[in-house]
């Protein structure tokens, strides 16, 4: 695995309608994507915007809530002596480190085992902007299943160091080892890790339990959004999840993304859906494929009523004015 060697391959084709507004980030720092950068990634800048930022006061805080919601020997349990990427942001309990984002990702594990894996065989994951691994890496140590991670380069080159350091007798897929722009089921079969940009192709025999996207979809494009959710829908079990954890509102790519105009099809049902742990204006919706109608359509009209509060006032008067002109 060459990891310089994937990235460089994946950004020399980059397609650059997967990069909205919102990630044009990454372009300010391309001199730092380097081999030797990566041990520092999580202090270096290489990690702002897929790194959550917390105080001290905030981290703990935070942490004994997540004790208090679970239990100290489930957090304690899900936590790492490794500290991957040398963030400064942490606190330790004993030889285990712990930081801000790291306990969301407990958190959203524990939901994960309670309405997805004891439910079902999760064979195969894919996580949809995955970041730096961190979920990916909480999920793998505890469920052996192949695992996909879809991201753009930056990340994926972030996800690739993390996450072969927490497993280094783990296989990884990388770009460099894809010839073309597809990846089929005799090459997952050999791998634990596949990481790749979301211009490279899964083959449409390749059947996914559990798809995976916390708070990224939020800072797409819609169209790239409606791209994800054909793959999706494409690509889901039949009695596959999809966990989604993104914010009722958001435009920092330019216009309105609503979490409740997401295009998900009619063939959902609702497992679970309420407003996501200790953020508020991010909401939590787990669904399963179903055959039949499902009841997504209901779901996604009372998870727009509850987003209003969170529409900007001036954002609210002209969406009711683009209502009103294209009635």
């Amino acid at each position: 695995m060459d990891i310089i060697k994937a990235f460089e391959k994946s950004m020399g084709k980059y397609e650059s309608i997967q990069k909205s507004k919102h990630w044009q980030k990454f372009d300010a720092r391309k001199h730092l994507y380097t081999l030797e950068n990566l041990e520092n990634f999580r202090n270096n800048k290489l990690s702002d915007g897929l790194d959550d930022r917390y105080s001290s006061g905030e981290q703990k805080e935070i942490f004994q809530d997540l004790v208090t919601e679970l239990g100290e020997e489930y957090v304690l349990s899900n936590l790492t002596d490794k500290n991957i990427g040398n963030s400064l942001n942490y606190f330790k309990v004993g030889n285990l480190f712990i930081d801000g984002g790291q306990n969301f990702h407990i958190k959203w594990l524990h939901e994960l085992e309670t309405f997805v894996f004891s439910k079902i065989k999760v064979n195969y994951i894919c996580e949809i902007g995955g970041g730096y691994g961190s979920l990916a890496q909480k999920i793998r140590s505890k469920h052996a299943c192949k695992y996909v991670l879809i991201d753009l380069p930056e990340a994926n080159l972030l996800s690739s160091y993390y996450l072969s350091k927490h497993f280094p007798n783990l296989k990884f897929l990388l770009c460099d080892e894809i010839r073309g722009k597809s990846v089929d089921k005799k090459q997952i079969e050999k791998y634990d890790f596949i990481i790749i940009p979301p211009w490279y192709k899964i083959e449409e025999d390749i059947k996914i339990d559990l798809f995976i996207n916390t708070r990224s979809m939020m800072e797409m494009n819609f169209g790239v959004i409606q791209k994800y959710f054909d793959f999706i829908q494409t690509h889901i079990a039949n009695d596959g999840f999809f966990l989604n954890i993104n914010r009722y509102y958001k435009s920092s790519v330019g216009h309105p993304i609503e979490l409740s105009k997401y295009p998900y099809d009619e063939k959902w049902k609702v497992v679970s859906s309420e407003p996501s742990w200790r953020q508020y204006d991010i909401h939590q919706l787990i669904t399963q494929r179903c055959r039949d109608r499902g009841n997504i359509k209901e779901e996604l009209s009372k998870i727009g009523e509850r987003g209003k509060t969170f529409i900007p006032k001036k954002a609210n008067l002209l969406r009711r004015i683009l209502n009103v002109l294209f009635q």
